[in-house]
């Protein structure tokens, strides 16, 4: 994507498509579904609600699905020679 840069040479109609174009490719922050007021905001409300990955006791720690799936997929491969015992999986409830 092409960064939209207002140069001072620019006519006014050029800066005026120029801040439209930023707008549209930004959006509208009142469509944020976060307590954000601007996307900035939005993205660090998100960013610090999915906590720190590298703290997953996970082997995988590129996101929180991968991370769930893994568990998921060791939980259905347990069996009773190997099933975790039972504080664990409560902790998992």
């Amino acid at each position: 994507m092409a960064i939209t840069q207002i140069s001072t040479s620019d006519s006014i109609d050029q800066w005026r498509a120029k801040t439209n174009t930023i707008s549209q490719t930004l959006g509208d922050p009142a469509s944020l579904t976060t307590t954000a007021t601007n996307v900035v905001g939005a993205i660090n409300e998100l960013d610090n609600e999915q906590g720190d990955l590298t703290t997953l006791n996970t082997a995988n720690k590129s996101n929180l699905v991968s991370a769930l799936n893994e568990i998921k997929t060791d939980l259905d491969n347990a069996t009773t020679a190997n099933a975790l015992p039972r504080p664990v999986l409560i902790a998992f409830a």
